[in-house]
């Protein structure tokens, strides 16, 4: 659900020594709204792509997409969460009910979410535990 950055269409690309033909430029504004019917889909995941600053638009449109029940998967790098309660809170006023959590591995968490409804909260309501902290790369 992310752009690609604008570097990436403008680095040429060559095979041998010929150019390849410029491919289509990818959507705009970060792919908050994907090019799928409201209630169309069974599953939506996110495994490690809550990278923006916008983490809250993201599981929205997850929500406009997936049919009532769906199925939300979220894998990302447990050092990003300061206080996994908050997230989980804030996720479920975004319309979706915690069906499990992992958070046994020491590098990552994995959540499923089931799609209840609409979100409960409106747009201007801040969700202070939709804000993931950077991803640390640790040397091993």
């Amino acid at each position: 659900m992310f752009e690609e950055p604008e570097w990436a269409e403008a680095a040429p690309v060559a095979t041998g020594l010929r150019l390849v033909a410029a491919r289509p430029r990818p959507a705009a504004a970060s792919q908050i709204k994907v090019p799928l019917e409201d209630e169309s889909v069974d599953v939506a995941v996110f495994c490690l792509s809550l990278m923006g600053t916008n983490i809250r638009d993201f599981l929205e449109e997850a929500n406009r997409v997936l049919k009532p029940g769906g199925l939300l998967k979220v894998a990302e790098v447990s050092s990003r969460f300061e206080d996994v309660r908050t997230f989980l809170g804030a996720v479920t006023k975004l319309g979706f009910k915690v069906i499990s959590k992992d958070l046994t591995n020491s590098h990552f968490f994995l959540f499923d979410f089931e799609k209840t409804g609409p979100p409960r909260v409106g747009p201007k309501a801040q969700l202070t535990g939709l804000k993931l902290q950077p991803c640390l790369y640790k040397r091993r």
